[in-house]
């Protein structure tokens, strides 16, 4: 298990390793046993279940890969890691201004954007794959905070998860993901230094599940806090 303190200390990321257990159920073997291991990431950064809102992507049979929602108390218990696969509402990317609620993602290749608003305390987790990318997802979920909370966009701050650094967006010129990410940032108003991008490539990990490299079943997962 990863911690990182960001940003002098007012954000906290914790990363599971492979070690940690599955961080994503597929409809076989014990959902219990995931939410378990999601509870332990939590855990590091003194989360409790009830408290940790899930981003749950999925692919079949959407059109678009840019849905993303503000947590609050009142809608919290409907995206917590307590709930089942099937009741967790699909989104892209959450953020929430409530400093005891931590948003976590599950991931492989793709790559996971934390965003920082400490003007106005809240903190966002985007979901950045191939199909959020292509439909210029970071662009639009720095938009989004913008509209929601009127982020000024040259005053937040951004992190990249782990990710498949080779990974290459074919239909935006060949891009490299991160490549693709910080160009659609930068349209958005986001200062290039204010970008810490981790580097940990999952392809050649040998901590971190990578999809590409023939990890069909396991996925790691970053969870996101404000510090209080």
């Amino acid at each position: 298990m990863i911690k990182q303190v960001l940003f002098s200390g007012k954000v906290e990321v914790a990363i599971s390793e492979i070690n940690d257990g599955n961080m994503r159920f597929f409809g076989n073997g014990d959902e219990a046993e995931i939410i378990k291991n999601q509870k332990n990431v939590g855990n590091i950064l003194e989360l409790t279940s009830e408290k940790i809102a899930r981003i749950k992507t999925i692919y079949d049979d959407r059109k678009v890969f840019t849905d993303y929602h503000e947590i609050t108390n009142k809608n919290l218990p409907k995206y917590t890691i307590l709930n089942s696969e099937e009741q967790i509402p699909i989104s892209d990317g959450l953020v929430t201004k409530c400093p005891d609620v931590g948003i976590l993602l599950p991931l492989a290749d793709c790559l996971g954007i934390v965003v920082f608003d400490e003007e106005h305390s809240a903190v966002g987790l985007l979901h950045s794959g191939r199909q959020n990318i292509e439909q210029y997802g970071p662009k639009k979920f720095i938009e989004y905070l913008a509209k929601i909370f009127n982020s000024n966009p040259k005053k937040l701050k951004i992190y990249f998860s782990p990710y498949a650094l080779n990974y290459r967006i074919y239909k935006l010129d060949n891009m490299l993901l991160s490549e693709a990410a910080k160009a659609q940032l930068a349209k958005a108003g986001i200062l290039l230094e204010n970008i810490i991008d981790y580097k940990a490539n999952t392809v050649d990990s040998i901590n971190l599940p990578s999809y590409s490299s023939g990890d069909k079943t396991q996925r790691f997962a970053i969870v996101v806090k404000q510090t209080q």
